[in-house]
């Protein structure tokens, strides 16, 4: 086996070589007009989506970008690729920025801004540039291309004699706490020193932490042991690399200081609270018989109208609140428990970095920092480590015990920030995939993607769900962005946390995000690689209201009727059905697709509807936000829901409200007092789909021996549901779908006599009306059921 350790010196020097900045030169002159050329090779020969953005730079003022669509190379020589372009205006700044990029941003050939300083009396630039070189040559350059230190470590990295010696595979990373004694373990192969630091308080400066020597360990760990009861003590480790010493929290932490900045060693069976039980409510396993709920902590509470007392408005205590009403309508856990969903899904409540505790704002939270702990700022006392663990808990008690699961969304995509990382202090280079010139890939649009197929990765993202799981008893996991990670690592957390509760459940955004080989990334077109994993179907979104990315489009559901294929694709959740079916993407069963029309990114539904139709009423809204609901609800998957969407829930107009304030993001209950009829619509409709198997049907073949479409002529969507054959209390379902603005007459498949659960603005399991006939008249844009 290779000696590994050597080459981490030499490589971690060259990066901070290659890192260091060369000084711009300036130009006494700049010409109005400059006809540049850039020449541009690259070892591999590999050109393929290279191109370069340039912008007109000044030093004070505003710089202009030469070309918003990037500039192509367009000829070719022994040296490399050519590009050759004219830039006007030139008198008015004082040089040209230039950044050599792959695609729309996916990588950048040396990471930092370079400046073209140098032109000849005629106006004329012509330059050379190299991968991996940070320098602008104004003279065609000798000798090869190097490969970056970043690349080279990364390929370290990633060598199958770093996994064999340096995967630790034990269960005792980070500290494992007895009242005798407690142990601590990290992993840091790359570290000549680590010392565990500690803390007589939060407050206390680094100079004032007191040192105790680790000891190397096995598959490059390394280990201390503290005597005596250590609940409550303050600790980070200080780790030296490369004669560089930095201090970080502990990757495993589970608890910390206010804001995350140390961790602390915590007796967890001390943070129960009252009444803390592992039983869960009652729920089959299957994800066709849930319906999800997504909801913010803070917005369950932080509006006036929530009911909620000030004390624990934006805080985990607000779900303990019950019974809680606004003008005698229900609001907050109540009222989720009352609209009958069966899982609240919180966006992220792990420790994350876009929020001073000690000050909460309103954030989405998509900026983790310390993954094993629970954000303080939802605590009723931040710098209280174990509060928010107790608190947390206890809102999830309260929760099960009105019959609601909790999934919790999850981040491990990207961190806040790469360089303040804690894994990134630990261990340089590790945590994060770098692109062939060494430099940070940004899949994730955040400044990182995550490097989850390497094995100590892997074990980490895997080691925290299980915690989580286990320790806060969760039932169902959100993955962000999880197109972006590996396949291996999502089978690997679904078979661990199936080994702790059968019945959790896994969802994703698999949308296909670079930085992963095609055939790696656990994305739509991988589905049929994942196990028990489903993905939020944004075919079906898309299809039903238009596309997230342009407010004004409508969908089948609105007005765009030729949107029809994409909205019958998830209606039967984008299973293989038949070769006619238009499905962008194949599930291996509904159970793998999230059917939704709202979620907290992009437009609210009430507000999309809004700007894509034209001069829409209020009751129009409400007519359209019920029809649109009701097609993904009965369709065959996963149904899922923003908080606040039964009742038309709006954000002004806002479609990325991350960081917008409370006023924005809120739940305003008040609005559910003046729209009670689609909150009661929306009662009906997940009764209804409760009450029959018909719609939730778990296996493709029967999808596609019980669902048939019956053919129309006139954009309406109509389909039968075998109930006889699924141990349905109907013997036949149909369901209508009409998405013309008039009414349409549609034929019955049998003559007798029919039971009619949905029509116009009610819905449920009681019959609104009996017909005898087999020929029935439905409004402009609403769904009808029958049944018989």
């Amino acid at each position: 086996m290779k000696k590994l350790a050597p080459r981490f010196v030499a490589l971690f020097a060259l990066a901070v070589l290659f890192a260091s900045g060369l000084p711009a030169v300036s130009s006494a002159a700049t010409p109005a007009v400059v006809k540049l050329t850039v020449h541009y090779q690259r070892a591999d020969s590999e050109y393929t989506g290279w191109n370069l953005w340039l912008w007109k730079n000044v030093t004070t003022g505003t710089d202009v970008d030469v070309n918003k669509a990037g500039v192509a190379f367009t000829e070719s020589d022994d040296y490399g690729k050519i590009a050759r372009l004219d830039i006007d205006g030139m008198d008015k700044f004082e040089n040209i920025g230039i950044i050599v990029r792959k695609g729309e941003w996916v990588a950048k050939d040396v990471s930092a801004d370079r400046f073209i300083t140098k032109f000849k009396e005629d106006g004329t630039a012509e330059i050379w540039l190299r991968q991996n070189d940070p320098v602008i040559h104004y003279e065609k350059p000798t000798g090869a291309v190097q490969e970056a230190a970043g690349s080279k470590l990364a390929k370290l990295y990633d060598s199958a004699d770093f996994a064999a010696k340096y995967t630790y595979t034990g269960s005792d990373l980070g500290n494992t706490y007895s009242k005798d004694k407690t142990k601590f373990r990290v992993w840091a192969p790359t570290a000549t020193k680590v010392d565990l630091v500690t803390y007589a308080n939060a407050d206390a400066s680094a100079a004032n932490g007191s040192l105790t020597a680790m000891t190397a360990s096995v598959n490059g760990t390394w280990i201390a042991e503290m005597a005596g009861d250590k609940n409550g003590l303050i600790y980070n480790y200080r780790v030296t690399v490369s004669g560089t010493t930095n201090e970080a929290v502990d990757p495993y932490v589970r608890a910390t200081t206010i804001n995350g900045v140390r961790g602390v060693v915590v007796d967890l069976d001390k943070t129960d609270p009252v009444g803390w039980s592992t039983k869960k409510p009652a729920f089959s396993g299957k994800p066709t018989d849930a319906i999800i709920y997504e909801l913010h902590v803070r917005d369950l509470s932080m509006d006036a109208s929530s009911g909620i007392p000030a004390v624990h408005k934006g805080k985990y205590s607000a779900f303990t609140q019950l019974n809680t009403t606004f003008n005698g309508i229900k609001t907050g856990v109540s009222a989720i428990k009352d609209l009958g969903v069966t899982h609240v899904e919180l966006l992220p409540i792990f420790d994350y970095a876009s929020v001073d505790e000690s000050s909460p704002t309103f954030n989405w939270g998509y900026d983790p920092m310390n993954y094993n702990v629970p954000e303080g700022s939802y605590s009723s006392d931040p710098k209280n480590p174990t509060a928010r663990i107790t608190e947390l808990k206890a809102a999830i008690q309260s929760m099960h015990n009105q019959g609601l699961r909790v999934n919790m969304d999850v981040v491990y995509n990207h961190v806040y920030t790469a360089s303040n990382f804690s894994q990134e202090l630990i261990v340089p280079g590790y945590w994060f995939r770098t692109d062939e010139s060494g430099n940070l890939t940004n899949g994730s649009g955040c400044g990182n993607d995550v490097a989850s197929e390497r094995p100590m990765v892997r074990k980490f993202i895997v080691d925290s769900v299980k915690y989580w799981a286990s320790e806060y008893n969760l039932d169902g996991f959100r993955f962000d962005l999880m197109g972006l990670m590996d396949i291996q690592t999502i089978n690997e957390v679904s078979a661990e946390l199936k080994k702790i509760d059968p019945t959790i459940i896994i969802i994703g955004e698999g949308w296909d995000m670079g930085t992963l080989p095609a055939e790696l990334r656990a994305n739509q077109k991988n589905i049929s690689k994942l196990n028990n994993v489903a993905h939020f179907n944004d075919q079906i979104r898309d299809g039903l209201k238009g596309s997230v990315f342009t407010p004004a489009d409508p969908g089948w559901a609105t007005g765009k009727l030729t949107a029809r294929s994409d909205v019958t694709a998830g209606i039967v959740g984008n299973t293989e059905y038949s070769i006619d079916m238009a499905a962008k993407w194949i599930t291996q069963s509904p159970a793998q697709s999230v059917n939704y029309v709202e979620s907290h990114d992009n437009l609210a539904l009430a507000d999309k509807i809004t700007a894509s139709v034209k001069g829409v009423s209020p009751a129009g809204i409400a007519q359209l936000s019920h029809f649109a609901t009701s097609v993904a609800f009965l369709a065959q998957g996963v149904p899922f829901m923003q908080a606040g969407q039964e009742f038309l829930r709006s954000k002004n107009g806002d479609e990325n409200s991350y960081k917008s304030s409370d006023e924005v993001n809120s739940l305003k209950w008040s609005t559910k007092a003046r729209n009670a009829a689609t909150t009661k619509y929306f009662q009906g409709l997940i009764a209804l789909r409760k009450a029959h198997p018909a719609f939730r049907m778990s296996t493709t073949a029967a999808v596609k021996a019980n669902l048939k479409f019956i053919p129309t002529t006139n954009d309406v969507i109509v389909y039968t549901l075998n109930g006889k054959a699924v141990k349905d209390p109907a013997n036949l379902i149909v369901v209508i779908h009409n998405p013309n603005p008039g009414v349409t007459s549609v034929s019955l498949p049998n003559k007798g006599k029919w039971s009619v659960l949905v029509k116009g603005s009610i819905a449920g399991t009681k019959a609104i009306e009996t017909l005898s006939t087999n020929k029935v008249s439905v409004a402009g844009q609403t769904t009808m059921v029958l049944t018989q």
